[in-house]
């Protein structure tokens, strides 16, 4: 084990990901944490993105209300995230886009597939957009959350299928935040008999159920899975640390091993003493949204270069 994982407290990192660098040597983009802005190597004539930008709260998504859940379509022009009921810890899927980066995010609107009974939380759309996937419990409102899947298709009248349940992730434990990348390859958060939630990796439409990630998995929970999509760089947030915080690794191809996970240390929204959770990467590396309590309930931030 690394020094790195022993003293995960002080182990801070910037990141980059320009995606020229997802396929570049394992430590691209990472950089101690030594105060300077994360940037990229610049890779053939591209210019380096740059310090990301102080977090800011999205208006429509930072009310009094717990939003949390956030995820984002490719050209991050599209937004879902969740809202919990106060008295059930329930939650819904809201939805609302813009026109272009930096214009006004429209009214918000609960996705219709919501049912009253049942939670539908933790979205993540796939690659190409056109499947939203999330978790519920709807098969009998008893809290066992499964992934399901529902097609999209933007800017359609009718944008939004009927869900269907994803195979083998219906199991009696909890599945959600499954996180899809090319090929069919996934990250999922799955509770354990320990009772904590851990990341598994796996294959849809492989009939085999995912594989915990022994790497990057604690007795403490691992939650909010968003993977690249060349499937070679995974962010989460983890209890490792107090309070809850961003974790990112790497790895060199598909099948070789993760890193040794690095916290995140970018986004500051206050004094540094809040939680983060939810992370979620544009392809183009140029905005980042995560979900914290910095305002005293969880609301939902983007952040640019």
């Amino acid at each position: 084990m690394t020094s790195c994982m022993l003293l995960l407290a002080s182990c801070g990192a910037h990141i980059s990901n320009n995606p020229a660098d997802e396929h570049g040597p394992l430590d691209a983009g990472i950089e101690a944490d030594d105060g300077a802005p994360g940037r990229d190597a610049p890779a053939g004539d591209a210019a380096p993105l740059g310090a990301w930008l102080a977090p800011a709260a999205v208006t429509v998504a930072a009310t009094p209300a717990a939003e949390d859940d956030v995820t984002l379509s490719s050209n991050a022009l599209e937004m879902v995230y969740a809202i919990a009921d106060p008295t059930s810890g329930k939650k819904d899927l809201y939805y609302t886009s813009r026109t272009a980066i930096g214009a006004p995010w429209a009214a918000v609107a609960q996705l219709p597939f919501d049912r009253a009974a049942s939670s539908e939380e933790a979205p993540r759309f796939s690659v190409d957009d056109r499947t939203l996937y999330f978790a519920s419990d709807r098969a009998a409102d008893d809290g066992n959350l499964d992934i399901y899947a529902v097609t999209h298709t933007p800017g359609s009248t009718t944008p939004w299928g009927k869900p269907q349940p994803v195979e083998p992730l219906t199991t009696a434990v909890t599945e959600k935040w499954l996180s899809p990348c090319s090929g069919g390859r996934y990250v999922v958060v799955q509770t354990t008999t320990a009772g904590d939630t851990d990341l598994f990796e796996g294959t849809l439409g492989s009939g085999a159920a995912p594989a915990p990630i022994d790497a990057l998995n604690t007795t403490d929970s691992e939650t909010g899975a968003f993977l690249t999509a060349d499937c070679l760089t995974l962010y989460f947030a983890s209890f490792r640390v107090a309070p809850e915080r961003i974790f990112m690794s790497r790895r060199a191809s598909i099948g070789a091993p993760w890193q040794p996970p690095v916290r995140v240390d970018d986004f500051k929204i206050d004094d540094g003493t809040d939680a983060q959770e939810d992370p979620w990467l544009s392809p183009d590396g140029r905005t980042f949204a995560l979900a914290s309590n910095a305002a005293g309930t969880k609301d939902v931030y983007l952040s640019t270069r």
